[in-house]
């Protein structure tokens, strides 16, 4: 009997948190939320920003939108305590991009089509419900984080319980976030990137803070001196006030956002380049064999066959940085127009004067498309605009990791093959007067560039639909002509360029 005491006491007294939960018959619920936390977030992790991977599909008009969060809620609520098995049925229905979602490549583009979205400035009623769900959801975190940390460090079952509270502030984010990835809520990829990133963070955060108590080391006393527990609930506040503060509101200002972090990579590449360029050619003539070597990798300059390969690629920086301001400025005109279209007022005014409109089609012998498709094709067209932008400013990063010094004159013949079939499968090759600069890696980057430029400008400069061939070059303000007037030239001047710069170099003698 004394010895069944003392094993008694001992198995009192052993075991930290998780023992002490599971003697008093209490499951352990952080660990249970943590699972349940990191099941979400591998889901959210797996949404594809640029295809459509719909929790909801289908149209919907506004009066469904408070079911399609209901719905939407407890899908995200599946994914918390069940089995594992019914999580991962959940991510896939969730995640898995749908076979007939997007729209197939264009044979006849480079850039294939964009994700269709439903706005430009003014939110709809599903933006703006996923909007409050997630602003919900980091404001109930936010509060919640305090109290868990300062009671579980001291009391680990009302700690778990606290723990419970912090799953339903991630629900709300993992439903805010899924409505943002549907099809009826519109959002561009710019969007989705952005919701998905401040997602991701806060969930990380809170998982971050309820692993440290799981595993005991924000476990204590009060007044102990173990802060671990406040630095992690310090990460999980940062989180939740930037998903507050800063995620971009609404297509325009995501698509906008984009594009200045674009502008502003070509900004500091060209300011970097011409840093180097600034030192001159490489002074390696007194030196030899290794020496001459060893002086080349040492200094960041261009050897005398190389400088002009570096200046004219830096001009094909500046060219794309002036269209990526353009594309800017494009977009703001054209969704200025989307946006009166979709106003009460002129969709009144096109319902009451439809046998005007009728009347007219009559005598010029012109469809006019009904206003809302056209508003629908014309946030299609800003959307592909945009896209093809993308293309353009991440080429720059693509060309510009291969201009420092000394440039690699390798050939790579199967991206070559890549590209010449990749051309081929388009007629917008056949309208371009755009040299062929090698095989080599950086002349492949600098032609896929110059073709990205170049039907980037002719997109602009014929601003017609797609579907009904209606032209939009009404929309486009007369700054916005004469860029695309400027540019059609500089592009040009600048293919000219790099195609003499190519012979000078001659990588076969490099």
């Amino acid at each position: 009997m004394p010895n069944n005491k003392k094993k008694s006491k001992q198995k009192k007294k052993g075991g930290g948190a998780a023992a002490s939960a599971s003697s008093d018959g209490d499951p352990n619920l952080n660990g249970q939320v943590l699972e349940a936390l990191t099941r979400l977030a591998d889901t959210i992790a797996h949404l594809e920003v640029a295809s459509n991977n719909d929790a909801v599909t289908g149209d919907t008009t506004a009066t469904d939108a408070a079911g399609e969060v209901s719905d939407l809620a407890k899908e995200t609520a599946s994914l918390k305590l069940n089995d594992a098995d019914d999580a991962a049925e959940a991510t896939t229905s969730s995640a898995s991009p749908t076979s007939d979602a997007s729209p197939a490549p264009s044979k006849s583009t480079l850039t294939p089509p964009a994700l269709p979205i439903s706005h430009w400035r003014k939110l709809p009623l599903q933006a703006v419900s996923a909007y409050k769900i997630l602003n919900d959801g980091a404001e109930y975190i936010h509060a919640t984080s305090t109290k868990y940390t300062l009671v579980g460090k001291v009391d680990s079952k009302e700690g778990g319980n606290l723990a419970v509270e912090l799953r339903k502030g991630a629900e709300l984010i993992g439903t805010g976030t899924l409505l943002f990835f549907s099809q009826p809520c519109g959002s561009s990829r710019s969007l989705r990137h952005y919701v998905k990133q401040s997602s991701r963070a806060v969930l990380a955060s809170v998982i971050s803070l309820v692993q440290s108590f799981e595993d005991g080391v924000s476990q204590g006393k009060a007044r102990d001196g173990n802060n671990i527990g406040a630095q992690k609930t310090g990460a999980v506040w940062s989180a939740c006030e930037s998903m507050m503060r800063n995620l971009p509101k609404g297509n325009r200002t995501a698509m906008r956002r984009e594009l200045m972090l674009w502008v502003r990579d070509c900004k500091e590449s060209i300011e970097e380049f011409e840093e180097i360029l600034s030192l001159g050619p490489l002074d390696d003539g007194g030196a030899d064999g290794e020496d001459a070597e060893d002086a080349m990798m040492d200094e960041e300059q261009y050897r005398e066959k190389e400088m002009k390969m570096a200046k004219v690629s830096v001009n094909v920086m500046k060219c794309s940085k002036n269209l990526l301001g353009m594309v800017l400025k494009t977009c703001e005109c054209v969704g200025e127009h989307a946006d009166k279209l979709s106003s009460e007022g002129d969709v009144g005014d096109a319902s009451s004067s439809q046998t005007e409109q009728q009347s007219d089609s009559a005598q010029t012998g012109q469809k006019k498309k009904p206003t809302k498709e056209k508003q629908k094709e014309m946030l299609q067209w800003i959307s592909n605009l945009h896209e093809m932008a993308r293309t353009v400013g991440e080429g720059v990063t693509n060309f510009g990791i291969l201009l420092y010094p000394p440039l690699d004159s390798s050939n790579n013949h199967e991206e070559f093959e890549k590209w010449q079939a990749k051309k081929s499968a388009t007629f917008f090759a056949d309208e371009c007067s755009i040299p062929s600069l090698g095989s080599t890696t950086l002349g492949l980057q600098l032609e896929h560039q110059l073709y990205a430029l170049s039907e980037c400008v002719m997109s602009v400069h014929n601003a017609t639909l797609t579907t009904s061939g209606e032209s939009i070059q009404n929309c486009l303000s007369k700054e916005v002509t004469e860029e695309v007037a400027r540019l059609t030239k500089a592009i040009k001047v600048r293919c000219n360029e790099v195609e003499e710069a190519i012979g000078l170099w001659d990588p076969k003698d490099g």
